[in-house]
């Protein structure tokens, strides 16, 4: 694959008035009652502060494939089909606790939802994406590219026994497709030296910035289990240049799964980053031009123990289709 400029999923917004009204969707822990299952929000003012659980807080799309359960969902408009997606990794953890399964012997499949109102479902089907050798596929994640005319869809694997040592760890991969039903072979697109997961992107101007998370295996720098941002001119460019080293240090202990999106009316972009394992999601905001600082919004409410998800901007008629369902 060779560099493309990037229109993000995640930034589609169509308002027209002052308030931006977004649709959070999310999974809840594998503790929880009917958890690793996907769940929807919708901001209740004029901005990301507060919001209302859909269906009474229960899940909205449930797996009944796989592993039958849904985790990291991302959703978005596929613009070429006239559709909403939610993309999902199939793990379900409630099953036996093991982490070490899931990461070398889990899903190399994902989940794929799809809708024309965000009311009605068809799905899920579950869809090959990485390699044969790898041992799982988490947190896909569905960016169009404009010179490829394709979705680039993002998502993290582990490969047995590469690496320093012969160890392994997860590496981002990315494939192209034009239906969410059949993949190119994936390309390895983002190898650290160790684990590496969670990437989405977000575009400003002329500059794509991208997100990821790392891991904090033993004897790694305090940084790791970070969000870190890096900024570049296309999804695919192969030298993003290091931006942020460990977004929302000191306000959280530890963040994954962020999703960010740019509202419409001009404001400041929205980071979320799960502090996985304790609190769960917090909201940061951009505190400059050039995303350098991020400023925690210290009394945003997000859902009650949300987990990795995605944003995505909606219209009014949209939000108040989906508080019918409340």
């Amino acid at each position: 694959m060779t560099p493309s400029h990037a229109a993000s999923a995640d930034t589609t917004h169509n308002d027209d008035d002052a308030s931006q009204r977004w649709l959070f969707a999310y999974f809840t822990p594998e503790t929880e009652k009917e958890g690793e299952q996907v769940r929807f929000a919708v901001n209740s003012g004029p901005d990301a502060r507060t919001w209302i659980p859909l269906n009474d807080g229960n899940p909205i799309l449930i797996s009944d494939v796989g592993e039958r359960g849904a985790r990291d969902p991302f959703i978005f408009r596929d613009h070429t089909r006239d559709k909403f997606v939610v993309l999902a990794t199939d793990l379900r953890v409630a099953t036996d606790g093991d982490w070490d399964r899931a990461e070398h012997r889990g899903s190399r499949s994902i989940l794929v939802w799809e809708s024309e109102d965000l009311m009605t479902w068809s799905g899920p089907r579950l869809v090959p994406i990485a390699r044969e050798d790898a041992g799982n596929a988490w947190a896909p994640k569905a960016f169009w590219s404009i010179e490829r005319d394709a979705w680039l869809v993002f998502f993290a694997s582990s490969l047995p026994g590469i690496g320093e040592a012969g160890s392994d760890y997860q590496r981002m991969f990315v494939t192209e497709t034009a239906d969410f039903a059949s993949f190119s072979a994936p390309v390895l697109y983002l190898d650290l030296g160790k684990s590496v997961i969670d990437v989405t992107f977000l575009q400003v101007g002329q500059w794509c910035y991208r997100f990821s998370a790392t891991s904090r295996p033993a004897g790694s720098p305090e940084d790791d289990a970070f969000v870190f941002v890096e900024r570049g001119r296309s999804l695919l460019d192969p030298d993003f240049e290091p931006w942020v080293v460990a977004a929302g240090k000191g306000d959280i202990r530890q963040g994954e799964g962020p999703a960010v999106v740019l509202p419409s009316d001009g404001s400041a972009p929205l980071l979320l980053i799960d502090e996985f394992g304790l609190s769960g999601y917090h909201l940061f905001e951009a505190a400059d031009p050039e995303l350098r600082e991020w400023k925690h919004v210290h009394d945003a409410v997000l859902p009650p123990r949300a987990r990795h998800g995605s944003l995505l901007a909606i219209t009014p008629e949209e939000h108040a289709r989906l508080l019918r369902r409340r």
